[in-house]
């Protein structure tokens, strides 16, 4: 071997050795610089979870612990995790090989049988210790980092001595054959080398620095998954105040991004701007001093957010120092829920000890809390019912049903409230108004009721007295009612002989002076009439029974009425008595004619009373016009006169009870002081209001507006129907009851000046014996008479047996008060007339009820009428339309006009079912109203009715509803033509006949 390929092989096996020591070298600095890396991570790690849980491990919140954990044991480099206070471990978590040995901290990473590095802090807040944190990073990762270096760096090591020896061959060749001189060929030879082992040097150094990275990149991700995991806002910021770190839950309590605040001053944009010189003062003396008042405590702020309002939060803010410089990281938490659950409690705290009594109880009903007013209402203290069932309070007034449904009530609705008797301590049994909610939790279930109540015995006692005041009240109105009738009774039985006698003696041939007294006498007993009416009708308003009518009327002719009744009162002093009435008002209204007429004849009589000479004056206008049927109809009244007019200082009392201006026993003028007060009542009940305006003097005026409906044309036609004057026929027969001799004779008169038959007993004994021997058309039977009064004797006559127990029986009373006619005909009368009765009443009401007797007793009654068949053919056909048509024209004619009637209708009638299919509402109204009025006209009253049906279906916009009902008139149309028809085929007789 010569000695330059010694010299080779010497420098190849020198060169592989200081390699491979350079190799292991580099191995054994990468494996150093990952134990070093992995501990800073480990303790830059364990002092971020200190900071994090601190708070949590002091207060010690165990859920947050635990979740904490949790999330810290899914990352792929945590072992184990280990957090423990003085006295025991609040949380852990890893394989139990782990947990059941004592980990050595800070232990080399070098040792071939360890898998883990473990490390621990103390958790020490101003210098007391709540406990430590222990954590285990698992050092496989970087062990095999380790052996891959060492693999590949052995393999490098190879390859190059492989590659140096076939190099350093060649070389030798190359030498050999070029005859190269020796220092030429070590320099050719060192140089490749040394460049060769610059390459390789550099590979290592890129291979460790790759490795590096690698570590920095895990330590990164480990760390950003500690932000995302935590529960509370974390914001870290560099000694400048700028933001270098800001996790999810910041985003959500601020509202900015992390790409919106990432490398801004923190100070613009959550800090209130207040506070913004402090904090940047706070960051600056810190860094000169090291010392801060409000770093690493909990404090709680308000911080700004995105959208521009406060809120309130907890910080704790931990400086870290770093190669960079200082670093702040701050522990945030909103506590905007807290502090609202906190003033929840604090109000729900003040509201249980509020003075209504109150109880809490478990789901189970048992009472765990009790307030003072509990304690003060049932006596019981807190430790006696603690535990305890709230039945300890029952009284045992109620059955097991009612606490049964109590509590079913409260399952299913979650409340219940109602009035309840329980018993206190001392065995007093008192009243109480309950209320008892359920606490729902999330998931739906009861977990608490509360109860609060009321000892309402005071209430209770209140309105027991209400109630016995409220009977007696009731009592003496009641007395006051009776009293009224009786009173009512006793004057207008002798009124009545006396005004009959009176108009007897006036149609009987008389003097001049004879008349003038009976007129003087008639006058003088109108008037106390009219003064007992007067005070019959304040006493029925005062005790609430007047009770206003609606019935259609003529508006002029009631105004014409007044104007007749008290002309002869005016023409006595020489007034002028005037009635002027609007064109715009309707001739038919719906209201209460006796009560409107009652108001104007008490006025105009006051103004005739207070008036020497001048006129009177009644004008009538209306102040608004309807729009619908349904609107009110506004019309005002205004009684005008030029007598003596009333005083400023008198006008405010004239509408007071019992006063009058002059109420000196020496007054010129008469009166009780009531009829303006009644006047005033009346109006009210109206829906109006009476003014007055006078002036001494001059002269007055009273003014009133009512409300009045208008007439429909079926009110109309019903009413002008009965304007028909009707008078019995000669000898109907008849029986009066009446125990007052004068008015026997009075009434007798004046039905016998009129051809008609009359018997007369004294009371309802002899009235059943009578309608028992012998046959009558109608019966005028008194109500109050000795032995048997009129209702009883009605009711006995109505359960006699045959046609007897139908005879019309028409009560004669004096008894006007609310109820009195309800009750006449709940006890089987037919119809009553109020007394002193009135000659052409008396008579109306004899034919009306004894017109139809020839036909058939059973269908007198109206009562018996309106229980007929709705279907029957009496609805169909009117009897007594066609009567008064063969009335007005002849019977000869009236088969005709029927006949012409039918044919036109129906034309008609095919004209509507047309309009149904077309759905024309024009022609629908048109032809309905024009065959509603011919059937009216031709006594097909059902036909009328459903047609007039139809057409203000029509007009009030009802369209479907008017079809459906036009449907129906066709075939009662067809029905009505055919019995029409057969009715006219029988034939009519002239009544004349």
């Amino acid at each position: 071997m010569s000695f330059r390929l010694k010299t080779l092989q010497g420098l190849l096996i020198t060169k592989s050795i200081l390699f491979m020591i350079l190799i292991f070298c580099g191995a054994g600095f990468v494996s150093e610089f990952n134990q070093a890396h992995l501990k800073q991570r480990a303790e830059s790690t364990v002092l971020l979870f200190s900071e994090t849980l601190k708070e949590s491990l002091i207060t010690h919140d165990l859920k947050t612990l635990a979740s904490f954990t949790e999330d810290l044991l899914a990352l792929p480099d945590i072992s184990y995790v280990r957090i423990s206070n003085n006295d025991f471990i609040v949380a852990e978590g890893a394989d139990n090989e782990y947990l059941n040995r004592t980990a050595p901290t800070n232990s080399s990473l070098l040792h071939g049988s360890k898998e883990t590095f473990d490390i621990s802090i103390g958790v020490i807040e101003q210098g007391v210790y709540y406990g430590k944190i222990e954590i285990a990073l698992s050092v496989n990762q970087v062990q095999q980092a380790n052996a891959l270096v060492k693999k590949w760096l052995f393999l490098i090591v190879c390859i190059e001595i492989i590659f140096s020896v076939i190099f350093s061959y060649l070389l030798h060749r190359y030498i050999n054959r070029k005859n190269v001189h020796k220092e030429d060929l070590t320099d050719q030879h060192f140089v490749p080398t040394q460049a060769s082992a610059d390459i390789e040097t550099v590979s290592n150094d890129e291979h460790n620095k790759n490795k590096s990275h690698l570590g920095t990149k895990q330590s990164q991700a480990h760390n950003h998954a500690i932000l995302s995991a935590s529960l509370d806002a974390i914001i870290t910021i560099d000694q400048a105040g700028d933001v270098i770190d800001y996790n999810q839950v910041a985003e959500q309590t601020f509202g900015w991004r992390y790409d919106e605040i990432v490398g801004n001053n923190l100070a613009e944009f959550i800090i209130n701007k207040d506070r913004r010189h402090a904090h940047n003062n706070g960051i600056k003396k810190f860094l000169l001093t090291k010392d801060s008042p409000v770093l690493k405590q909990r404090l709680q702020l308000t911080a700004q957010h995105k959208l521009g309002h406060s809120l309130p939060i907890e910080i704790n803010i931990a400086p870290i120092e770093t190669e960079q410089g200082m670093i702040f990281t701050a522990f945030i938490r909103d506590i905007t829920s807290r502090l609202e659950a906190e003033t929840e409690l604090r109000l729900a705290a003040q509201t249980f000890e509020s003075s209504e009594a109150m109880f809490i109880s478990d789901a189970q009903g048992k009472i765990i809390r009790t307030n003072q007013a509990f304690r003060t209402i049932t006596g019981y203290e807190h430790h006696e019912v603690e535990g305890k069932s709230p039945n300890i309070l029952s009284s045992g007034r109620h059955p097991a049903e009612y606490y049964n449904s109590m509590w079913s009530t409260l399952v299913s609705q979650g409340k219940w409230s109602g009035e309840v008797y329980n018993k206190r301590k001392n065995g007093e049994i008192y009243p109480e108004y309950l209320n008892i909610s359920a606490v729902i939790d999330k998931d739906q279930n009861i977990t608490h009721y509360i109860a609060h109540f009321m000892d309402i015995s005071e209430q209770k006692n209140t309105e027991e007295k209400l109630r016995l005041a409220r009977s007696q009240a009731e009592a003496s109105n009641e007395s006051k009612s009776h009293f009224l009738a009786s009173m009512s009774h006793e004057i207008r039985t002798p009124m009545n002989a006396v005004l009959g006698i009176l108009d007897l003696l006036e149609e009987s041939p008389l003097s001049t002076n004879q008349l003038t007294l009976i007129s003087t006498a008639r006058d003088s007993g109108e008037l106390l009439m009219t003064i007992i009416n007067d005070i019959l009708d304040f006493t029925k308003m005062d005790i609430d029974e007047q009770v206003l009518q609606s019935s259609t009327f003529d508006l002029p002719h009631l105004l014409n009425n007044c104007g007749s009744l008290l002309k002869h009162l005016a023409d006595k002093k020489s007034l002028s008595l005037n009635i002027i009435a609007s064109e715009q008002l309707p001739r038919f209204v719906k209201g209460d004619p006796d009560r409107i007429q009652q108001i104007l004849i008490n006025l105009i009589n006051n103004a005739i009373k207070f008036t020497e000479q001048g006129s009177v004056t009644l004008n009538v206008q209306l102040d608004s016009k309807q729009n619908s049927t349904n609107e009110p109809l506004l019309v005002s009244f205004q009684v005008i006169d030029t007598g003596i007019g009333i005083h400023e200082n008198n006008q405010a009392l004239l509408f007071e009870e019992f006063t009058m201006v002059d109420q000196t026993h020496s007054r010129k003028y008469e009166g009780t002081g009531l009829g303006l007060a009644i006047c005033k009542r009346l109006v009210a009940l109206m829906n109006g209001e009476i003014k007055l305006h006078s002036e001494l003097g001059k002269g007055s005026s009273f003014e009133f507006t009512i409300e009045l409906g208008i007439a429909d044309e079926n009110s109309i036609q019903q009413m002008l129907n009965k304007g028909n004057i009707q008078y019995p026929a000669e000898n109907t027969r008849i029986l009066l009851a009446e125990d007052n001799i004068p008015n026997q004779m009075v009434i007798k008169r004046i039905l016998e000046l009129s051809k008609l038959c009359v018997d007369v007993v004294a009371n309802g004994h002899e009235a059943i014996e009578a309608v028992q021997n012998k046959q009558y058309d109608i019966i005028l039977m008194d109500i109050s008479m000795p032995e048997m009064d009129g209702m009883t004797a009605t009711k006995v006559i109505r359960e006699l047996p045959g046609a007897v127990s139908k005879i019309p029986i028409i009560a004669l009373t004096a008894h006007t008060l609310s109820g009195d006619k309800e009750r006449f005909l709940a006890a089987g009368m037919d119809d009553y007339l109020s007394k002193p009765i009135k000659r052409a009443a008396t008579l109306g009401c004899i034919a009306h009820w004894t017109n139809s007797t020839a036909a058939d007793n059973s269908e007198k009654s109206e009562m018996s009428e309106l229980k007929s068949d709705n279907d029957s053919d009496q609805n169909y056909v009117d009897e007594k339309v066609l009567l008064q048509l063969v009335a007005d024209t002849d019977a000869e004619i009236v088969p005709e006009l029927i006949t012409l009637y039918i044919e036109d209708s129906l034309e008609r009638i095919e004209r509507i079912n047309t309009a149904i299919t077309k759905e024309d509402i024009y022609t629908l109204e048109f032809e309905t109203h024009t065959v509603g009025s011919s059937a009216a006209a031709h006594g097909n009253a059902k036909l009328y009715e459903l047609a007039r049906k139809v057409e203000v279906l029509c007009r009030d916009n009802q369209h479907q509803q008017a079809l459906k009902e036009a449907k129906q008139l066709l075939d009662v149309a067809d029905k009505s033509f055919d019995l029409l028809t057969k009715r006219a085929q029988q034939g009519f007789i002239d009544s004349t006949s």
